[in-house]
C-alpha cells in the first residue's frame, strides 16, 4: 500500500472535525507514541446499552502503539525496586490449556516474572511479550514512573477505533489472523489459528488505521475508571477498573470481549495471566522528559 493511499484512507476514517494523528514518535522507556488530536469522536455501538453510540470530546493525548512489555516493566522494577501485588501476596491467577472453560487457579509464585508460575516460561525469556500478572495498581505505578497514566475508556476507544464504526478495527467479521485470542471449541485445546497459545510478542499482528497494535486480543488492557453504565453499587468505582480489548484467553464460548464495543471490569489489586496495559501521555511526552518518582502506594 502506498504512503499516499494510506494517508487518504486514514483521512476517510477520521470523524468530521477531528485532525489527522501525527506520525509516531519515540517516548519514554522505549514506548512508541501515536499522537491523537483533540476533537470530537464517535464511540460505542448502536442499540447497545452498556456502551451506547455517542460523540465524545477528548483533549489531545499520546498513546503507546503497543502494550507495555516485560522488558519495559523490568526497567521500572530495576529503577524503583517496586513489588507488585502478586509478589506481595505470593500468588497469581492462572489458566492453562486443558482446563475447563472459565476455570482459573491460584498459583503460588505466579507473578510478572513467572506469569504462569514457577513451572512456566519466565518473562525474562520473552522480553517483547506484554507484561502480565499486573494489577491495576501496579499498572498505575508504572505509568506514574514513566511520566504517563492509564487511558480513560473514551481515550482507549477513540485510539482503538481509529475512526472505525465497526465491531472490529477491520470490519464486522472476526479474522483470527488479526488478533491473538483462544481458538477452538473449548479451553481443553487451543487450535492455534492465530499461531499462539498464550501471549504473543507485541506488534505481531497488523495494526489499526492509526498504527496501534493489539487493541484486540493478547492481553486485556486496563483503563482508568468505570463508565456510569457499569457502576452498580456505591464504592464500586474505587475497587474496580475497566478492561478493554479482550485477551489470548478470550474465546467465542467464554469471554467474547475481543471487540471495540465491550467494557469489562477488573479488580484494582487482582493479578491474572491475561491482564496488561498500555500507557497514555500528555501530547508533549518525549524521551527527554524526567521520569517521576514512585507514588505512595494505596492499601488494597
Amino acid at each position: 500500500m502506498s504512503a499516499r493511499f494510506s494517508a487518504l484512507l486514514l483521512l476517510a476514517l477520521l470523524p468530521a472535525g477531528a485532525a489527522e494523528p501525527t506520525a509516531k514518535k519515540e517516548g519514554p522507556n522505549g514506548h512508541r507514541l501515536v499522537c491523537v488530536p483533540d476533537g470530537e469522536y464517535t464511540v460505542g455501538a448502536a442499540d447497545y446499552a452498556p456502551n451506547p453510540r455517542r460523540s465524545v470530546k477528548v483533549a489531545a493525548y499520546s498513546i503507546a502503539d503497543a502494550e507495555t512489555t516485560n522488558a519495559q516493566f523490568a526497567a521500572f522494577v530495576k529503577a524503583t525496586a517496586y513489588q507488585t501485588d502478586a509478589e506481595k501476596r505470593g500468588t497469581g491467577k492462572v489458566s492453562l490449556e486443558g482446563m475447563a472453560d472459565w476455570a482459573w487457579k491460584t498459583v503460588k509464585g505466579a507473578d510478572w516474572r513467572q506469569p504462569f508460575g514457577p513451572d512456566g516460561a519466565a518473562a525474562a525469556d520473552h522480553p517483547d511479550h506484554p507484561v502480565t500478572q499486573i494489577s491495576g495498581a501496579d499498572a498505575a505505578a508504572y505509568c506514574a514512573w514513566v511520566g504517563g497514566r492509564l487511558p480513560t475508556n473514551d481515550e482507549w476507544e477513540v485510539a482503538a477505533r481509529a475512526g472505525a464504526s465497526t465491531l472490529y478495527p477491520w470490519g464486522n467479521a472476526f479474522d483470527s489472523k488479526r488478533a491473538n485470542i483462544w481458538t477452538g471449541g473449548s479451553h481443553r485445546r487451543n487450535t492455534l489459528e492465530d499461531g499462539f497459545l498464550y501471549t504473543s510478542p507485541v506488534r505481531s499482528f497488523p495494526p489499526n488505521a492509526w498504527g496501534l497494535y493489539d487493541v484486540l486480543g493478547n492481553v486485556f488492557e486496563y483503563c482508568a475508571g468505570l463508565p456510569s453504565t457499569l457502576i452498580a453499587r456505591e464504592g464500586q468505582e474505587r475497587r474496580l477498573l475497566s478492561g478493554r480489548g479482550g485477551s489470548w484467553w478470550c474465546s467465542e464460548g467464554t469471554c467474547s470481549a475481543f471487540n471495540l464495543r465491550d467494557i469489562g471490569t477488573m479488580d484494582k489489586h487482582g493479578s491474572l495471566a491475561n491482564q496488561g496495559f498500555r500507557v497514555v501521555f500528555a501530547p508533549t511526552a518525549s524521551t527527554h522528559e524526567k521520569r517521576r518518582s514512585l507514588p505512595k502506594e494505596t492499601p488494597p
